[in-house]
């Protein structure tokens, strides 16, 4: 029966362009569909009622597969919109960081001000840039399903998933921005090049912490 159920997806992707993008989502809409297929069986369905049951799940595709032309599952002038929206945003927020940066340096190096002071400016401008980027990704709109098919299922998991993806980017940005912040800071308050470079250790751990986390969440691609 998963040889009949690949073969009535292929023949519904019969007129999708020929991607990697549309070989995984046929292969994960097999996937489920066989799965779906042996728990209606298990439960005591006949084959055949099962098989037709699965195959109506799957929904209308012709929609699915004009955004695949587009190469995206939604609205491309939207997801276009939206791509540069958050290029802008994370663009302005690694700027502010750069910013902290340097405010930070000159106001301990270049004005001999206090190094507390110097470190307030640093958190405030840090903080703002943070709160951007946090702020602009959790109120993305979330994608509201048409029906209960798989297609829409699909559509809804790949928005999720994105925008988990880009807050996962964003956060590891963050943290190493953060590291050269710190490292940058003790080495000039303190005077311990020697041993200051050891932070991007720690950093590099807490790089791997955040991938890992956010792949045992199935957040990240």
């Amino acid at each position: 029966m998963s040889n009949k159920i690949r073969s009535k997806v292929d023949l519904l992707f019969a007129d999708a362009p020929q991607t990697k993008k549309v070989f995984e989502l046929k292969e994960e809409l097999i996937v489920n569909l066989t799965e779906k297929y042996d728990d209606l069986v298990g439960l005591g369905k006949a084959p055949e009622d099962a098989y037709n049951s699965v195959i109506a799940s799957i929904g209308d595709v012709d929609e699915l597969i004009k955004g695949l032309r587009q190469n995206d599952v939604f609205n491309s002038e939207r997801e276009e919109k939206e791509r540069r929206k958050t290029a802008l945003v994370v663009s302005g927020a690694v700027g502010l960081y750069i910013l902290s940066i340097l405010a930070l340096i000159s106001i301990v190096e270049v004005f001999r001000a206090d190094g507390v002071l110097a470190l307030i400016v640093f958190l405030l401008i840090a903080g703002f840039s943070t709160c951007m980027l946090i702020y602009h990704f959790m109120s993305k709109p979330k994608y509201i399903k048409a029906d209960d098919t798989l297609v829409e299922e699909f559509k809804e998991w790949k928005q999720e998933h994105t925008k988990k993806n880009q807050l996962c980017k964003s956060l590891i940005s963050i943290m190493w921005t953060l590291t050269v912040a710190i490292y940058l800071f003790i080495s000039f308050t303190m005077g311990i090049w020697a041993y200051s470079w050891i932070i991007f250790i720690i950093g590099a751990v807490v790089d791997q912490i955040i991938r890992l986390v956010f792949d045992m969440n199935g957040m990240r691609e």
